[in-house]
């Protein structure tokens, strides 16, 4: 009885340690570009976004004029979302975190909380370049 449960726990460790990695690859291939349909961090800039439609729908000077400001206000929208659900967001990453180390060893929570500093780190830097942006 006591293997299976090893076996379980072993397992399960396994599965988490692989999802977090799976996340962390997945944010690396999104940053880099290298993500399959991915566009790269670039074309989420407002100069890459008008510079994209401009060409992709042959917009005359009068539609770019117009153009960036509805770039302008939609990003300030999306912050706006962005923070009336961040603290949810939050409550439910540090509940989930809290979870998963009550199943892992001591040599496995190390790790864990490696991959969490480095996935907080990554979404600082996401919140950066977003405010950046909007400025």
């Amino acid at each position: 009885m006591m293997s299976n449960r090893k076996a379980l726990a072993f397992l399960l460790a396994v599965f988490v340690l692989g999802a977090a990695a799976g996340v962390l690859g997945t944010m690396w291939a999104t940053k880099t570009g290298l993500a399959a349909g991915s566009a790269g961090p670039s074309k989420f800039t407002k100069p890459a976004a008008m510079e994209w439609l401009t060409n992709e729908l042959k917009l005359s000077a009068e539609q770019q004029q117009q153009l960036g400001p509805i770039l302008d206000e939609t990003a300030t929208s999306y912050e706006a979302i962005r923070e009336r659900v961040r603290p949810e967001y939050d409550q439910v990453r540090q509940q989930s975190r809290d979870r998963i180390r009550a199943i892992l060893t001591p040599e496995q929570k190390a790790r864990f909380e490696e991959l969490v500093r480095q996935m907080d780190e990554e979404r600082a830097r996401r919140h950066r370049e977003r405010e950046q942006r909007t400025r």
